[in-house]
């Protein structure tokens, strides 16, 4: 009589409620997910019902224990496709190990795709890239794409990805029209990260939801259309572009931030900055037209100080920023080098005190690989001078050669002189 109450309640893997299932099953490696079935009969099979399905490095190393490889991988795939029930929501795979059999991978991808996807991640390995199926572009659910090392080519019949909220394309090739198309037929997208393989000429940004945008690819021009709610934008783009390429007007300082009114954080590499440059008709303004009222940081990678239309440019987005907070700047001493004469920038950043300029919301400013140039220290003075509430300073040092402008104690020395509007402002090294 009291043996079986004893077996109900000892059997408590059976009576797991199906969510807390879901969970460690979605926990384990697929090979031992499969392996679950024998448990109980509640469990069989239970793992081809869990909307998540992983294929990493776990599945991969099993099935190279075995000699049988390509066997083995088949066998698996049919017990996938014949065994599946239910929607797979998300689907994950990566560290795939050469050779890669990309016969398999369409497969996979065609048989996920008719299964209610919502987020893909294909990350495979350096090498021939795989050539993306067009079954990808029918997931009509999709809300985050993730994909490395393939090639991109959305079919005529693409429409939309109606849902999609995250884009990440790394080291994928995709032409410049089939991107500009990809983008903006995902009108809900939020967040998207580039890294494209080849060079692109022109793209132009239209995504009315997007709000973050990584981009590190080789790009000699950019434009943003229709991007109202976009606070983050970080463009750092390879030193090897041609700016002459670049038609003047095309795509220019002004025009840039007049299409970005809820820019927050800022982060611009030499190149992107060059162009922005290039593209403009006349002289750089002053300021901008529209002042940036949201913007907060401003990061701006591999500047030379010493490049007269550069800090124009820097000066213009300064004062056009009434409440910038952050500046980081790190200083390519390498073009500063190639500079030549320093004088003219120098001038401008003597004159910028007559100018009324106040930094009242700056708070932190970083610079990074000071030479002790004399356009470098008089753009530290002018920031501890106009900056009243600035609290920290950092500064740190380029490598110092015997030849260079000054040694790191004359540095400190000279900057402890210079005025500081703000009497919380500590400068360190």
């Amino acid at each position: 009589m009291t043996e079986a109450p004893c077996r109900r309640t000892c059997d408590i893997i059976s009576n797991l409620p199906d969510d807390v299932t879901d969970v460690i099953l979605m926990c384990l490696p697929l090979q031992d997910a499969i392996r679950t079935s024998i448990l109980s009969r509640k469990w069989r099979y239970r793992w081809a019902k869990v909307p998540k399905l992983t294929l990493d490095h776990t599945l991969w190393e099993y099935i190279s224990t075995r000699k049988v490889r390509t066997r083995l991988t088949s066998r698996i795939l049919y017990h996938l496709f014949s065994l599946r029930q239910g929607p797979i929501n998300e689907c994950r795979i990566s560290s795939i190990p050469e050779p890669i059999h990309f016969h398999e991978i369409d497969k996979l991808i065609f048989f996920v795709s008719r299964n209610e996807l919502e987020q893909l991640v294909l990350e495979l390995p350096k090498g021939e890239k795989y050539k993306l199926p067009s079954s990808v572009f029918t997931c009509s659910k999709m809300r985050h794409l993730t994909l490395h090392y393939c090639v991109v080519n959305p079919p005529p019949t693409f429409q939309t990805f109606s849902k999609l909220i995250r884009l990440q394309l790394l080291n994928v090739a995709i032409s410049d029209k089939s991107l500009e198309n990809l983008i903006s037929c995902c009108p809900m997208l939020e967040d998207m990260e580039l890294d494209i393989a080849d060079p692109l000429n022109y793209i132009e940004i239209n995504a009315p939801k997007l709000r973050s945008l990584n981009f590190g690819s080789k790009l000699n021009s950019i434009r943003f259309k229709n991007t109202p709610l976009l606070t983050d934008v970080s463009i750092i783009v390879a030193n090897d572009v041609n700016h002459d390429s670049v038609n003047r007007g095309t795509c220019n300082l002004v025009e840039f931030f007049g299409s970005l009114p809820a820019l927050k954080n800022l982060c611009l590499g030499h190149s992107i900055i060059k162009t922005l440059i290039t593209g403009i008709i006349d002289r750089i303004p002053v300021k901008l037209p529209m002042p940036l009222v949201n913007l907060r940081q401003i990061y701006l990678f591999d500047i030379c100080l010493s490049d007269l239309d550069e800090i124009r440019c820097l000066l213009c987005l300064i004062k056009s920023s009434p409440y910038l907070e952050e500046i980081i700047i790190i200083i390519n001493q390498a073009i500063n080098k190639e500079g030549g004469d320093d004088l003219p920038a120098l001038k401008l950043l003597e004159a910028q005190y007559d100018s009324g300029i106040k930094l009242n919301r700056l708070t932190k400013v970083r610079l990074i690989d000071v030479n002790g140039t004399k356009v470098e220290m008089e753009f530290i003075k002018l920031l501890l001078a106009t900056s009243p509430m600035l609290k920290k300073m950092m500064i740190s040092p380029y490598y110092i050669e015997p030849e260079s402008p000054q040694t790191l104690v004359e540095i400190l020395k000279e900057v402890n002189k210079f005025q500081r509007a703000s009497s919380q402002a500590r400068v360190f090294f």
